[in-house]
């Protein structure tokens, strides 16, 4: 008896298919069983070596068997062959699940080699928004959302196994890019989601949340009217000939409004690899600062022009200004700690300011020594000033002696003649009397005089001063409202004249 088996495996839909073929039966024993070596040819074949075999044929040696043992044996080998692609089926999981364990296993921690030692990363889209801006310091918060994709070919399947495109794997077990940012201060990068998408040809798509911190020179010279640009160079890793090599998409600002600043662009510059930069442009809203700063300075300075109206004596005026320098102080410390020390392009705020409390303290003093001089008509104090007055009492003492030697030279002639008879002691003493009280009368009103003479004198001197220190107010004045006019024009020069420039990419010398 010959007996033939042949074997198809269908790769489709993985099922076997045994055919036997019984070519001749010339005689059949009954007692004889059939050959062990027929039954289980095919039941032990591998399943992994059947995936790579399509065709089989297998020779069983001729036995002696008997014509009612040929049924049982061909449904023998049948149920064989069931439990056989059963087994097959069940023992292979091809689920997603099946799926992401099989590529976590793999444990691709590593970056992708490839036969050139760099990785190309596209980078198709970059939300960007400015978070703060630190003019004090010169420093630059923003904030990027990125989106990557990059292949990995140790990730990818094939999809007569696992009939699935996509497949999801957490971050911390595959390898994600890196990125470098030149100018940066401080750079916190985290994962948009703590999972990634892989798809069957190993591509990968990730996102990832960039903070960074970068040092950016404003060009603030026209502070606070600016204008300016910061630069954002990101890059990825390299080293030779090996690194990540990074393939710029598109960017999109969003939030453009942040506090006093406002994002008018962001262009992104990647001509060179090695010197990719975003550019961010931006403006500073210069309202708050105008009517807070820039506004009371000017009417500080045209209240102080305007006090000149104010008289010179009492103090008012002297008063007032220097109420006017104890305000404009206050600004003063205010933009001190907005500016910041140093740089390359001073504001012309600060100028303006120095110019407005030199004015304002010149004008005080200026207010101080016209009071002194109205007053005096001196600059030295009025005790020092006395002693001028001394020639006015010495007339005043040399008259009155003159009237006690008078007055004894007549108590002499009385006692001369008290020789006489009484009679004439009593003309004596009535003459005297009235000698005397002639006299008083006289001193009295020699004292009047005087007195009022003195104070003319003095009303005569202080006219002559106030005259004197008015001129002079009328010349500071004028002098003033001179400088003043001048000032605005230097000022209105140095806005609308040469500007400041500021190389936002000079980090890179």
């Amino acid at each position: 008896m010959y007996f033939a088996a042949r074997i198809v495996l269908n790769k489709s839909n993985v099922l076997f298919k045994i055919k036997y073929m019984l070519v001749s039966a010339s005689t059949v024993s009954p007692a004889d069983p059939p050959s062990n070596e027929a039954t289980s040819a095919s039941p032990m074949i591998p399943a992994n070596q059947l995936s790579n075999t399509s065709t089989a044929t297998y020779n069983v040696p001729q036995t002696n068997t008997t014509s009612s043992s040929v049924d049982p044996s061909s449904n023998t080998s049948s149920s064989l062959s069931e439990d056989t692609s059963s087994s097959v089926t069940t023992s292979s999981c091809t689920t997603r699940r099946c799926l992401a364990n099989m590529l976590i296993e793999k444990e691709a921690l590593s970056q992708p080699q490839s036969s050139k030692c760099i990785s190309n990363i596209s980078v198709p889209l970059i939300v960007y928004e400015t978070l703060s801006v630190d003019i004090k310091n010169l420093r630059f918060q923003s904030r990027l959302q990125i989106t990557l994709s990059w292949e990995d070919p140790d990730l990818s399947w094939e999809t007569l196994v696992y009939e699935h495109d996509t497949v999801v794997l957490p971050v911390r077990k595959i390898w994600t890019p890196q990125f470098h940012v030149i100018n940066g201060v401080e750079t916190t990068t985290e994962p948009g989601n703590q999972d990634l998408l892989v798809y069957r040809n190993g591509t990968i798509e990730h996102s990832v949340i960039m903070n960074t911190v970068v040092d950016c020179q404003v060009n603030l010279y026209k502070y606070p009217f600016i204008s300016d640009g910061c630069a954002i160079a990101i890059n990825g890793w390299a080293s030779g000939e090996c690194g990540v090599s990074l393939n710029f998409g598109n960017v999109t600002p969003i939030n453009a409004n942040s506090g006093d600043w406002i994002t008018e662009s962001v262009n992104l510059n990647a001509n060179n690899p090695e010197h990719s930069y975003l550019l961010v442009s931006l403006k500073m809203r210069s309202n708050n600062l105008l009517l807070s700063l820039v506004l009371p300075s000017i009417l500080i300075l045209l209240a102080d022009i305007v006090s000149y109206a104010l008289p010179l004596g009492g103090g008012e005026r002297t008063g007032f200004r220097i109420t006017l320098v104890l305000s404009f102080v206050m600004f003063l410390i205010i933009l001190t700690n907005l500016l910041p020390s140093g740089g390359q392009c001073s504001p012309i705020i600060q100028y303006h300011f120095a110019f407005c409390l030199i004015i304002l303290v010149s004008s005080t003093l200026q207010s101080m020594v016209l009071t002194r001089i109205a007053k005096c008509g001196t600059l030295l104090p009025c005790s020092l000033s006395k002693p001028g007055e001394l020639p006015l009492k010495d007339t005043v003492t040399e008259q009155s002696g003159d009237e006690g030697t008078h007055l004894h030279n007549s108590i002499i002639c009385c006692h001369i003649d008290a020789r006489q008879p009484v009679s004439l002691d009593s003309k004596c003493e009535a003459n005297l009397k009235l000698e005397a009280s002639e006299k008083e009368e006289n001193t009295t009103l020699q004292k009047v005089v005087k007195f009022l003479d003195k104070m003319a004198a003095e009303d005569q001197k202080k006219v002559r001063h106030s005259s004197f220190a008015s001129k002079l107010d009328l010349i500071c004045f004028c002098t003033q409202l001179i400088i003043s006019i001048v000032y605005t024009i230097a000022v209105s020069y140095l806005y609308f004249g040469p500007q400041c420039i500021i190389d936002p990419l000079d980090f890179w010398d």
